[in-house]
């Protein structure tokens, strides 16, 4: 792969990253915040959504980093 197009992946990866990130928190806040009509089950989907983003940012940032470190092995040759 060429320099800038990893260069592109890399930082594609990261912008994913936050995202989820960032969307994972407001699904978070939801279920902290109370509400006196909520049922049981919203909870669960929203916390499971949530942990579902995050693993799913865990893993972008994860092959953001891999591609970085290609990055870093072709400016290094």
């Amino acid at each position: 792969m060429t320099k800038k197009k990893l260069q592109a992946l890399m930082m594609d990866f990261k912008h994913y990253a936050f995202i989820l990130l960032a969307v994972s928190v407001f699904l978070y806040i939801g279920v902290v915040i109370p509400d006196e009509g909520k049922q049981e089950l919203y909870d669960t989907v929203l916390m499971v959504t949530t942990v579902l983003f995050l693993i799913g940012s865990f893993l972008c940032f994860k092959k953001s980093l891999h591609f970085k470190k290609q990055l870093d092995q072709i400016e290094e040759h």
